[in-house]
C-alpha cells in the first residue's frame, strides 16, 4: 500500500487510464483528497456521477479490499490536515445506530487488539511500565485526555506513577536534566502536538527510557520511542474516538498487575484503607 499521498496519487492517476468512468473518479480524487478522506462510498459515487459498484471496483484495482481500506489509508496520510469545520458533516448524518460510521470504526478498531496484544511490542510495553521505580505518563492536548485514567490505575499496581503535561514543574524537569530511575510513557495521537513532540526530544536527549502508545506506523513519535504499540483510534465523528485506547490501557494495567509480586496483598491494603475511610458508599 502507498507510504505517501504523492505514491497513493501516482496510483489514481495509473488507474483513472482504465476507462471513462475510472477517469471520472481519479480526477475528482486527486483534486479533493481531504473531501474524499470524510466521504462514503456513496458520496463519492455521486459526486463522480458514477456507479457505487464502480467505486469499489476503482479502490479493488488500486489493490484495496474495497472503499473502506482505501479510504482509511487515505486518512492515515492527510487526516493531519483536517479541521473542526470539515469534520462538521458528520453531524448531519442521519445514520442508525447500525450503521453510524463512527460505531463501525470502533468495533472494527477493538477487533485488532487480540492481535496487538500478543504482539512483541504489548510484551515489551508491560515490562516497560513496571522497570523503572518513577513512570511518567507523558501527553498534550488530546493526547492528555486518556492519562487521567491510565495514572489512576497504573497507582493502584504499583508506585511512582506521575503526569506531565506542557507547563508543569515535572514536565520541565524531565526535559532540563537527567532524571535518574525515570522512565516516560507517552500518549501521541492526532492531531499531533508539536509542543509534545519538541518535549520528547528534549526527555531523548538525557537518555531517558521512553514508550509511546499512538495510531499507525510511522508516527512522528517513532523515532523516539522503543517499544512503540500502535492503537488505532476512530475518526468518523467530529473529533477522534479513544475506545481501543481505552481497552488497551486496561489490557497493560492488567498484564502489569499479574506480573507484579504480591499483587493481591497490595489490592487488599488499598481495599481495606478505602473501607475504613468509607470512600464508597453502599
Amino acid at each position: 500500500m502507498a507510504s505517501t499521498l504523492e505514491d497513493l496519487q501516482a496510483q489514481v492517476v495509473e488507474q483513472g487510464s482504465s476507462s471513462g468512468a475510472f477517469r471520472q473518479i481519479a480526477h475528482y480524487v486527486t483534486h479533493h483528497w481531504r473531501d474524499v478522506s470524510l466521504m462514503s462510498a456513496v458520496e463519492l459515487a455521486e459526486a463522480c456521477d458514477v456507479s457505487q459498484s464502480t467505486v469499489s471496483r476503482f479502490c479493488m484495482g488500486l489493490g484495496f479490499a474495497g472503499f473502506a481500506e482505501f479510504v482509511r489509508t487515505l486518512q492515515d496520510l492527510v487526516r493531519e490536515e483536517w479541521k473542526a469545520p470539515d469534520r462538521t458533516r458528520y453531524l448531519r448524518r442521519s445514520a442508525s445506530p447500525g450503521d453510524d460510521p463512527l460505531i463501525a470504526e470502533e468495533m472494527a478498531n477493538l477487533s485488532q487488539l487480540p492481535t496487538l496484544s500478543q504482539s512483541a511490542e504489548s510484551k515489551a510495553m508491560v515490562q516497560f511500565v513496571l522497570r523503572s521505580p518513577r513512570l511518567i505518563l507523558a501527553g498534550a492536548r488530546a493526547s492528555a485526555t486518556v492519562m487521567p485514567y491510565a495514572a489512576y490505575f497504573f497507582s493502584k499496581i504499583r508506585d511512582g506513577v506521575e503526569c506531565a503535561t506542557p507547563d508543569t514543574p515535572v514536565w520541565t524537569a524531565l526535559a532540563s536534566r537527567v532524571q535518574p530511575d525515570t522512565a516516560v510513557l507517552a500518549f501521541v495521537f492526532p492531531r499531533y502536538s508539536s509542543a509534545l513532540l519538541d518535549w520528547l526530544g528534549d526527555v531523548a536527549h538525557w537518555a531517558t527510557p521512553i514508550a509511546a502508545i499512538t495510531d499507525r506506523r510511522n508516527s512522528p513519535v517513532e523515532s523516539l520511542a522503543r517499544p512503540v504499540a500502535v492503537v488505532p483510534v476512530a475518526r468518523a465523528s467530529l473529533f477522534d474516538s479513544y475506545a481501543a485506547v481505552m481497552v488497551f490501557i486496561n489490557y497493560l494495567i492488567r498484564e502489569a498487575a499479574t506480573a507484579t509480586p504480591n499483587i493481591e496483598d497490595r489490592l487488599q491494603a488499598l481495599e481495606d484503607y478505602e473501607t475504613r475511610r468509607r470512600v464508597y458508599r453502599p
